[in-house]
């Protein structure tokens, strides 16, 4: 059952609605959470009621530019009331979707509130909340990535920091696990990751520090902290110092299904190696300066470097051959940032022709790689050279049926040219003996 009192309250109201009388303690406000909309983006409205000498009853209606804002939540009509004395504030939450720009307008209108002691006032308010489209906004966005500071806590970068250059090396002791990364960025709005503590272990460790700005461009930093290895064993591979890696735990990346796993001695010390058992040959992993890591055949102390290309179904190592067909030229290429020595037949072919030996048959012979399939395949020579044979065949028919149809045309115009002389020859004589004919006459 309703109480009686709420109802006169009620009642007053809308009497003193037609008939108010103005005091200046109750007021309404309406005020936004920014001053700035996007389109597609949400704004946030508050409407706060308040009474210092305590709140009765209230009502008011939100007036909005629905072409341009769409309501999401809270109602446009309130009517409202306390359940008790002494509550002097009410406020409400309004929730819009931007649905266009320009400057818009957000109002209390047919505001009524009645205090507890029943004296009714009619107060307004509004805010303006300018619109902008999504084009705008990123348009004023930052496109700065540039970092202000780089530094691995203790040690000196090198080269020496500056915003435009993204590489750097740092050299560490052997016994060092963790390094610290601080960073900053030029512009406040950008954001930075890849800094604090960063675990390292032997050899070349790469540690990306990425910078976002305000507009979503990104720049990447790279350090690269190499950790010194405790006692090297280094080798010379084509003039170039090397160092044998002995953790496996450095190799797990580049081990392949048809790797054996064994060891070798170097230097009185067992490193880790693999033996591919199909082609007899055994490898060890070699670091060079920047921290690269490749396999390469270990032979009593000599190392080559180990090479293969492959696809899902074969898988090819590569071998030093010169027997290439005549029509191929030798080229360089770059695979997955590795060189490679192959043949093609044209400067910008696809297709790559290398010799090698199956990894798990140990089948010698030219293979066909294909760059942008990343597949390869047998390259049967017989097959071809029968198709270049018949090619050769058919070019020589040509040829020959070409040569045939030339030396008959050439007879035909011998022949019509020689009859024509002839036809010309008899009217020359025909006109000659008409003439003698004509002169004969006329002397008689």
């Amino acid at each position: 059952m309703i109480n009686l009192k709420k109802i006169l309250f009620i009642l007053g109201l809308s009497f003193l609605f037609f008939c108010p009388y103005v005091v200046d303690a109750a007021s309404i406000s309406v005020a936004g959470t920014t001053a700035t909309g996007t389109v597609g983006g949400n704004i946030t409205v508050g409407v706060t009621i308040s009474e210092s000498s305590g709140l009765g009853s209230w009502e008011f209606s939100l007036d909005y530019d629905s072409n341009k804002l769409q309501l999401l939540s809270g109602n446009t009509h309130v009517v409202g009331y306390v359940d008790g004395e002494g509550q002097t504030s009410q406020s409400y939450t309004y929730t819009f979707r931007v649905k266009g720009t320009g400057s818009t307008t957000i109002s209390v209108v047919n505001t009524s509130i009645a205090s507890w002691n029943e004296v009714v006032t009619s107060p307004t308010d509004s805010t303006t909340i300018n619109l902008i489209s999504r084009e705008e906004v990123e348009t004023n966005y930052s496109s700065n990535n540039n970092l202000a500071s780089l530094e691995v806590e203790g040690y000196t970068l090198s080269p020496e920091f500056n915003s435009d250059t993204t590489s750097y090396k740092v050299d560490v002791d052997s016994d060092v696990t963790s390094v610290n990364v601080n960073a900053s960025a030029s512009d406040s709005k950008a954001t930075i990751s890849g800094v604090g503590t960063v675990e390292v272990h032997e050899g070349a460790n790469t540690i990306n520090v990425v910078v976002e700005a305000e507009n979503g461009a990104t720049k990447t930093y790279t350090v690269v902290v190499n950790v010194k290895e405790k006692d090297p064993i280094n080798v010379k591979v084509n003039k170039e110092e090397l160092s044998v890696v002995r953790k496996k735990e450095d190799l797990q990346d580049l081990i392949k299904d048809y790797f054996v796993e064994t060891t070798v001695n170097i230097n009185d010390e067992e490193v880790p190696a693999y033996t591919i058992e199909a082609l007899d040959l055994t490898l060890v992993a070699l670091r060079d300066s920047k921290g690269n890591i490749k396999f390469y055949i270990y032979d009593d102390g000599d190392y080559t470097l180990y090479q293969e290309l492959g696809g899902d179904l074969l898988t090819i190592h590569l071998l030093d051959n010169e027997k290439y067909p005549s029509n191929y030229k030798k080229y360089t290429v770059t695979i997955d940032g590795e060189e490679y020595t192959v043949y093609k037949l044209t400067k910008d072919s696809k297709y790559y022709l290398v010799y090698g030996e199956n990894v798990e048959t140990g089948d010698k012979g030219l293979y066909l790689y294909d760059s942008v399939d990343r597949t390869i395949q047998r390259y049967y020579t017989e097959e071809v050279d029968s198709l270049n044979d018949e090619l050769r065949i058919n070019s020589f028919i040509i040829v020959g049926l070409t040569c045939l149809i030339v030396l008959l045309l050439i007879i035909f115009l011998i022949a019509l040219h020689t009859k024509n002389s002839g036809k010309r020859k008899k009217r020359k004589e025909i006109k000659k003996r008409l003439k003698q004919e004509k002169s004969d006459f006329l002397k008689d």
